[in-house]
């Protein structure tokens, strides 16, 4: 929105508020008055009425040094419009000149309204100042927009001057609360000297070539300013924020609170605000912790469609249904300085069933098994557990864990050789984990061993990648393995 002359402008963390010398009100009276001195000429015997009934410009109406005497509205619009384009406005400071187009130094030229005025200017010199301003909702003829007059100022600070830094706030080094940083003074153009220049461009379309002084420039936001918002960061992140889902308890600590603060200028001072997107992204996160992507059955059938055993088990997905919601109410609590405890709700996604053509014969088997041979598959392809007499399934498919990226589990044939109802695994030198009172270890090679895991919170594909080599089952089908496998029991790892 373009307003004129402001006493000062708001301005986000690129632009600096400054303050003009003159009122709003004496600066429209001064741009009225330029305007009317501009338009104001002798008729040539050609009276206001007679202008006005054959819709042309009076005689003598021109506009920056350009007659328009005589012209139609339209060509009257067509030379302001010109005129426009081709008026500059330089500014030399220090011996640099920057140099700006009327249109982006703010002058704002209304070519339809300004030609309305030139063609009825038989009455402007009498106008009162409100004349070139709002009047019921029109738009003014000409007018200068403050904030852009504003950006030429900063743009000229920034060769040839010294721009101001505001104060601002930071979290401190532990990063649970925030602190003031001091700001510094600058050097730059007067606004009030820039604006007058501006405006009289866009009142008289005449280019502008001014020599202006650096002048000592104070930061926007003070020091004090910056104390305060910091007082009201920490304020803003006092209170507790807990998510529960799935089973889940997940918390957002002080540090993490303090990430969700911005901070706008508003005027002289620092307002502190809630960032909504980093608040999302963190509920974002929570969920994803907590989501599980459904895992589709798959079914090994024949060439004719004709089953031969179930190759993976089907699991449902898991998905947070209320992001939003969540998000919103995290910031009103805060906003409101008050703790915050909700819940993620979820809803089940339905698995799809897979078909997998292979081979009817004893070679699609990973292991050739003699009749009622015990032995187990590891499939690292399909995330699966599966116990097997001969060629007959016995237990499983089961989905598991296996080994991730730097952990890989092994392939090859191998035999079980060690079992233990409970142990430790890691808690020794050379060991980057500790895992206590683990049940149900059944080993199968070195340190290999099919066992529980109870801390995993998913099984099979998806979060397979979590182990450090080993199979990690839930607890009920690591017993289950640990009870049936023999010292001996053939074991085959693959892909």
């Amino acid at each position: 929105m373009v307003k004129r002359f402001p006493q000062w402008q708001r301005d986000d963390a690129a632009h600096t508020p400054r303050h003009a010398a003159d009122s709003v009100r004496a600066r429209r009276l001064r741009l009225s008055l330029l305007l009317a001195l501009v338009l104001a000429v002798p008729l040539a015997g050609v009276s206001g009425r007679a202008a006005y009934a054959a819709d042309l410009a009076p005689a003598g109406a021109s506009i920056g040094g350009q007659s328009v005497a005589g012209m139609t509205r339209e060509e009257v619009a067509a030379v302001v419009t010109a005129r426009a384009a081709d008026t500059t406005v330089s500014i030399t400071v220090d011996g640099q000149t920057i140099e700006s187009s009327l249109e982006q130094a703010g002058g704002r030229v209304d070519a339809s309204a300004l030609a309305d005025v030139l063609v009825d200017g038989a009455d402007i010199a009498q106008s009162t100042p409100s004349a070139v301003g709002d009047q019921g909702g029109q738009t003014p003829a000409v007018s200068v927009d403050a904030q852009a007059v504003t950006a030429l100022a900063e743009r000229i600070d920034a060769q040839v001057g010294t721009p101001a830094v505001n104060a601002a706030i930071q979290p401190t080094a532990d990063g649970d609360a925030f602190e003031a940083v001091a700001g510094s003074d600058g050097r730059g153009v007067d606004l009030a000297s820039l604006t007058a220049v501006v405006e009289n461009a866009t009142v008289t379309l005449t280019s502008q070539s001014v020599e202006l002084a650096l002048t000592g420039t104070a930061p926007a936001i003070s020091d004090a300013a910056a104390e305060a918002a910091a007082s009201d960061a920490d304020a803003l992140i006092a209170s507790e924020v807990t998510l529960s889902g799935a089973g889940e308890t997940l918390t957002a600590d002080a540090a993490t609170r303090a990430s969700w603060v911005g901070t706008t200028v508003v005027g002289g001072t620092l307002k502190t605000t809630l960032l909504e997107e980093s608040v999302a992204a963190w509920v974002d996160q929570a969920a994803a912790s907590i989501e599980l992507d459904p895992i589709s059955a798959i079914d090994n059938v024949d060439a004719d469609g004709n089953l031969l055993e179930p190759a993976r088990p089907a699991q449902e997905g898991l998905e947070v249904t209320n992001r939003e919601a969540v998000t919103d109410g995290i910031i009103a609590a805060l906003d409101a300085h008050e703790p915050y405890s909700g819940e993620l709700d979820t809803q089940a996604l339905t698995a799809d069933a897979e078909q997998r053509v292979v081979s009817s014969g004893t070679d699609r088997f990973a292991y050739a098994a003699e009749a009622g041979e015990k032995w187990i598959d590891i499939n690292l392809t399909d995330s699966t557990i599966t116990a097997y007499e001969g060629y007959q399934q016995v237990h499983g498919p089961v989905l598991m864990n296996h080994g991730g990226p730097g952990n890989e589990t092994i392939t090859g044939t191998y035999q079980v050789y060690l079992t233990y109802a409970k142990q430790d695994l890691g808690c020794s030198a050379g060991w980057s984990y500790c895992q206590r009172d683990v049940a149900w270890v059944t080993y199968w090679q070195g340190n290999y061993a099919i066992h529980s895991a109870p801390w995993a919170k998913h099984f099979g594909v998806g979060s397979d990648a979590g182990s450090h080599g080993c199979i990690n089952l839930p607890e009920e089908e690591a017993h289950w393995y640990y009870d049936w496998a023999d010292i001996g029991t053939t074991v085959v790892s693959h892909y």
